[in-house]
């Protein structure tokens, strides 16, 4: 099949889950031989090529990088399927060095706050443009192409006074969506793509617009409500937006189970109208080719991580948007906990949010702010890394609509606690469940993995098995499922 999917972010240029999402689902579609044209507000013209390079069955969309209709129009490449493991190795590897280069600064308030801007929604005063600033953003972006063309991309990265999408406002890029995936749609044949897969409620001015002039099937996944994010008293404008966007679709793809309650339950979407995909872990998928080598069988990790509590205080990790939505003063007031039972953890934090300076309050208030560690926003590696010097995992989540960090520390042989009110939760076994808010159980849970070496190993041993059922492979062919059996409804309407 041939997949106009319409997305927010890609590695690696990555502000939260999304990203991961999609990079795992768009390499499970074209590993098992669909084609895809990703439409990105904003990419790098040379970090695509480098990826297209890797990728013959992905063609990335952007205000850098025009469409290119004639990779679609190329047979599937049968070797890149052959070879799928090794492609994703290579790909994965040069995401993680392109990260060095891509040129944007991650450490600068600035940049992080537009990165984080689709996520962080309660600042987001207006999500509409009128007629004139949608004819001033198409003009400001038909300068800005000309400029790549005629000077380059480095000497317009280079010039921060310059309009880019990327210091856009989330309305504003919302909108350059819309204008790449209409220009695609009308400017190439109707039957080119079969369908369109959007990703989240930044594709929906898009998918309105398509849905004006294209009779191809649409389907919406989603990742995160603006419930998850922010309940009830949310930003009532997406909440709005998403309502028409869930209606409009012609099918969604919720993440969990839980997802597909909020959108029945707040959103007056129909059940039969939602399919439940999971997500998976491409980090689960690299340890376990790595591990399973004759040079290093997997039985060495777990005699490392035995070992691990002799030579050090153990180390307790958050990892995660630091947002109302994550539970981050859950964590802190565990850490407490467990601290009186159990006085040598170490706790780290590693992302950013509007959340981390309540977080740190919250911690001082406590007295054991001397405990934690805050790194702040971190490249994918990085994080990785972090990850990898944990000895316990907790993500106490008010509602996660899934939780992919949590099937990474499983395979990073971490024992993970998991909040009930998660995704992720309805389908692990091996991992212990609390409810986010009861921080005295959760504290309980931390002390044991601690203190307990059997449970720990227990956990990591019957982790490392379970962690194989969740693979990008099968998510897309279920996703490939929903596909064909929306396009049947629609022939047969």
């Amino acid at each position: 099949m041939k997949i106009l999917m319409l997305g927010w972010e890609f590695p690696p240029l990555i502000s939260g889950g999304l990203a991961t999402a999609t990079e795992g689902l768009v390499s499970g579609l074209t590993k098992i031989g669909h084609q895809i044209a990703l439409v990105l507000p904003h990419f790098p013209h040379e970090t695509a090529e480098k990826i297209e390079e890797l990728n013959p069955h992905l063609t990335i969309v952007s205000p850098e990088h025009p469409f290119q209709p004639q990779r679609l129009m190329r047979p599937v490449d049968e070797s890149f399927v052959s070879e799928s493991s090794r492609m994703s190795l290579a790909l994965s590897a040069a995401l993680a060095a392109d990260q060095k280069t891509s040129r944007i600064d991650i450490n600068d308030p600035a940049t992080l706050s537009r990165l984080l801007s689709p996520y962080d929604t309660a600042n987001i005063e207006s999500l509409s443009l009128s007629t004139e600033e949608k004819q001033g953003l198409r003009a400001r972006l038909v300068q800005y192409q000309k400029i790549l063309l005629a000077k380059g991309e480095t000497r317009l990265s280079d010039s921060l006074t310059a309009w880019t999408p990327l210091k856009s406002e989330v309305s504003e890029q919302t909108e350059i969506l819309a204008l790449l995936a209409g220009d695609i749609i009308k400017n190439t044949p109707q039957q080119l793509f079969d369908v369109i897969h959007a990703h989240d409620w930044m594709s929906l001015k898009a998918i309105a617009q398509i849905k004006k002039t294209s009779t191809l099937p649409v389907v919406l996944h989603v990742h995160s409500t603006e419930f998850d994010r922010a309940g009830s008293h949310g930003n009532q404008k997406i909440h709005s937006l998403e309502r028409m966007g869930f209606h409009l679709a012609d099918r969604l793809v919720a993440v969990s189970n839980l997802t597909r309650r909020i959108l029945m339950e707040h959103y007056g979407v129909p059940g039969e109208r939602v399919d439940v995909v999971y997500n998976a872990s491409n980090l689960a998928h690299r340890k376990n080719s790595f591990e399973n080598t004759p040079e290093h069988p997997s039985t060495a990790w777990m005699m490392e991580s035995q070992t691990t509590h002799e030579n050090k205080s153990p180390l307790i990790s958050f990892v995660g948007r630091v947002t109302y939505q994550k539970g981050p003063a859950y964590f802190v007031q565990s850490a407490h906990r467990a601290l009186q039972i159990q006085p040598n953890l170490r706790f780290q934090v590693v992302g950013t949010g509007d959340l981390l300076p309540s977080m740190r309050q919250l911690a001082w208030e406590l007295g054991v702010h001397d405990k934690f560690t805050f790194h702040g926003f971190q490249s994918a590696k990085r994080v990785e890394t972090l990850l990898a010097e944990s000895d316990v995992f907790v993500m106490p989540s008010v509602s996660e609509p899934f939780g992919i960090v949590a099937l990474e520390a499983m395979a990073q042989r971490i024992p993970i606690i998991i909040s009930k009110q998660s995704g992720v939760a309805e389908c692990l076994m091996h991992a212990l469940k609390v409810d986010f808010w009861d921080t005295d159980l959760m504290a309980d849970r931390i002390v044991s993995l601690v203190r307990r070496p059997v449970l720990r190993t227990e956990l990591q041993r019957h982790g490392a098995r379970e962690i194989d059922r969740f693979n990008w492979e099968s998510s897309a062919r279920r996703c490939v499922d929903v596909y064909q059996k929306t396009a049947a409804r629609l022939v047969k309407a």
